[in-house]
């Protein structure tokens, strides 16, 4: 993981940096707001249920029987698999997951117990994590074009680290691979290799991953767990956020978009001389024959 940097850049519309201006505050969301359908929430399902794990696990198990190496490890199947070689317990795969079925179906019903474990600490889990995005620097054109109502918007650059009100950002991963809440191949290793599993424990890394498509934004996230059991358990989706407030002294510049209206910046110029006389502002306009903005103090 990188060093995480002194600021981040909150891009946002105009009306929310007004907003968040005037309250002193940010507003860390639950996944479930978050406009992206790859985003996990508490709504997320495994790709696999009771029964493809258990014709997983038969076939598994068998192809084990049949292969031409003998199983590795000491977990109690990988010694009966063994002794089942030895013996020439079965003549086919065919016979072997029939007769492997019922012991199969009675590993995955054990295994299944601690897997709706997993689900219920997940939905618990992802209905109280609040998130709160940020890029890196405030001349990122993929943020201000998506995040900044197309450069109508503005950049609040914020202090992080320790003592400040963003502890501990972490970046986002850009790979192909989507998480998943527990994968169909650990639940495999945990029932034939009995391989300890506790996803429990990378929650929070399921958060941290997006497609490469998304590079561009370099994105770092801040994390906190609703702490109002009257948030919680609202059923509203709506309803799962907190703003949370931040000293004035974090808010170290503001970069208004190179499109934001006149009235929006009047009004945002206006609350930040009352209320912010020392956070820098800044005005960006796009380059001469680049592809990049550039900033002018004013």
């Amino acid at each position: 993981m990188p060093e995480h940097p002194d600021t981040l850049a909150k891009y946002c519309p105009a009306h929310t940096a007004l907003s968040i201006v005037d309250t002193q505050t940010m507003r860390w969301s639950a996944p479930a707001l978050f406009a992206d359908p790859f985003e996990l929430n508490h709504r997320t399902t495994l790709a696999f249920d009771p029964h493809s794990l258990l014709d997983s696990v038969i076939r598994a198990a068998c192809g084990m029987i049949f292969a031409r190496d003998e199983p590795r490890g000491n977990s109690p199947l990988s010694t009966v698999i063994r002794r089942w070689r030895d013996e020439e317990r079965f003549a086919s795969p065919e016979e072997a997951e029939e007769a492997l079925h019922e012991l199969m179906a009675r590993m995955v019903d054990q295994r299944q117990s601690d897997i709706d474990e997993m689900l219920s600490d997940w939905r618990q889990y992802t209905r109280a994590l609040r998130i709160c995005s940020f890029s890196t620097k405030a001349d990122n054109l993929a943020a201000w074009q998506y995040y900044a109502d197309c450069h109508r918007g503005a950049v609040l650059k914020f202090a992080c680290g320790e003592h400040t009100s963003l502890p501990q950002p972490k970046p986002v991963n850009y790979n192909p691979f989507r998480p998943e809440i527990s994968s169909l191949k650990d639940q495999l290793n945990a029932v034939l290799h009995n391989q300890p599993l506790r996803p429990q424990e990378s929650f929070e890394e399921k958060f941290l991953n997006k497609p490469p498509s998304a590079k561009g934004e370099k994105e770092w996230r801040c994390f906190t767990l609703a702490q109002d059991e009257g948030g919680v358990r609202d059923n509203d989706e709506q309803h799962w956020y907190v703003d949370r407030p931040f000293a004035k002294d974090e808010l170290k510049a503001v970069y208004l978009g190179a499109f934001m209206p006149v009235t929006d910046k009047k009004a945002l110029l206006s609350a930040l001389h009352k209320a912010y006389p020392d956070t820098k502002v800044f005005q960006a306009q796009p380059v001469a024959g680049k592809y990049e903005v550039e900033f002018t103090r004013l």
